[in-house]
């Protein structure tokens, strides 16, 4: 058990002097860190923590030695307050925007239990497994996206450059083409089609990402929109879910009241449906309804993820059930991956080989198969 101790939590003597930073760190447009730079934060208050060194000394010397950067004006700033004795857990709620809500409850949560050690380990496996899921789906569309890229390129140089030889040959002999043919044909001289008509699309896609990514309603339609999608729409769901089950598994672990914590799960999640349906389960539970009822009655929370924490609720184990929620949700991700990085991208190749074996025989093989019995017969 690690005592808790004011030195790690609260200031020491005054190292660096005034702070220059200011009374007020955050902004309205204050820049969030990225996950490895939550993860290097995390480790050193662990590091420091475990050492029984005073935080606000070591913090103000590692933002010393930083470089101008995000994590070393957050590291500055709580170095800053520790300084003027306020406890981590509220330094850390000082840097809303720049560090997840969570992350000063569980620190909090962490010093009333005397195992702040163990909060901040939790915490570092927790944000390398998030990194880790955002690299796998990440590496799984990029993949297929490739191939799909050469596909349409493929099917450009043959447009512009090999059907405009062929139909001038086959108008030089004057020769009769079928109607395919023929379409095939005129769509080629029409080139700008194949540019203007993707990019008319895409540019709905991302006006319609801008416009509703303003509004809860609107974040909450465009994911649902996203979900739909086959394959891609489930991965990246499925991921969603995985790390917001996992993060209210932690909070519950580590005795954070359970309304505390689904607020402050679902305002990390990167959810838009499961973080509009926050509020309104804490507000069930608040009414005397248990876990699993306030989750099903929400419109977009899984059937899984409601009888799940139900029975784990009542079985008095409901951080255990949330983390093997959260476990399968991270293997639907990694079959999801696998299934997009080896099985779609040769679909996608001879579906492209197809089309284009189909369009050079129909378009080019057969007219220039008659043409060669009409020049044979000629010489006859």
């Amino acid at each position: 058990m690690e005592p808790e101790r004011d030195d790690l939590v609260r200031s020491g003597p005054p190292l660096l002097g005034p702070s220059p930073l200011g009374p007020s760190p955050n902004g309205p447009w204050a820049a969030a860190l990225s996950a490895d730079d939550l993860i290097l934060l995390n480790e050193e208050i662990a590091g420091m923590a475990r050492a029984g060194l005073p935080l606000d000394q070591g913090l103000a010397v590692l933002a010393g030695e930083m470089g101008r950067s995000r994590l070393q004006t957050v590291t500055a700033h709580l170095a800053d307050d520790l300084r003027q004795g306020r406890s981590l857990s509220e330094a850390l709620d000082r840097q809303a925007g720049k560090v997840p809500p969570f992350y000063g409850a569980l620190v909090a949560a962490g010093v009333r239990s005397g195992r702040i050690g163990d909060v901040l380990s939790t915490m570092t496996v927790y944000a390398r497994a998030i990194a880790d899921l955002r690299a796998t789906v990440s590496s799984a569309l990029v993949y297929p996206t490739l191939v799909l890229c050469f596909a349409l390129a493929l099917f450009g140089l043959v447009f512009y450059f090999l059907l405009p030889h062929f139909e001038k040959i086959f108008t030089d002999f004057h020769m009769k083409l079928s109607a395919f043919t023929e379409w095939i044909f005129a769509l080629s001289h029409r080139p700008i089609y194949f540019v203007v008509v993707p990019a008319v699309l895409l540019g709905m896609v991302l006006l319609s990402w801008v416009f509703l990514r303003f509004s809860k309603k609107g974040r909450v339609a465009w994911a649902r929109w996203v979900y739909m999608l086959p394959i891609a729409g489930g991965m990246v769901r499925s991921a969603r879910l995985a790390a917001f089950t996992d993060l209210l598994g932690i909070l519950v672990d580590h005795k954070v009241p359970l309304p505390e914590a689904l607020r402050l799960a679902g305002e990390a999640s990167s959810d838009p449906v499961m973080a509009a349906a926050a509020p309104k389960i804490v507000e069930a539970l608040s009414q005397g309804k248990p876990l699993g009822e306030a989750l099903r009655l929400r419109r977009g929370v899984p059937a899984l993820l409601a009888w799940m924490a139900g029975l784990g609720e009542k079985r008095g184990q409901l951080g255990a059930a949330l983390h093997q929620v959260s476990a399968m949700y991270r293997r639907q991700v990694e079959l999801r991956s696998a299934y997009l990085r080896t099985v779609l991208p040769p679909i996608l190749v001879i579906l492209t080989a197809g089309i284009i074996l189909v369009l050079f025989v129909v378009t080019m093989l057969l007219p220039m198969s008659s043409l060669m019995e009409g020049l044979t017969g000629a010489k006859k």
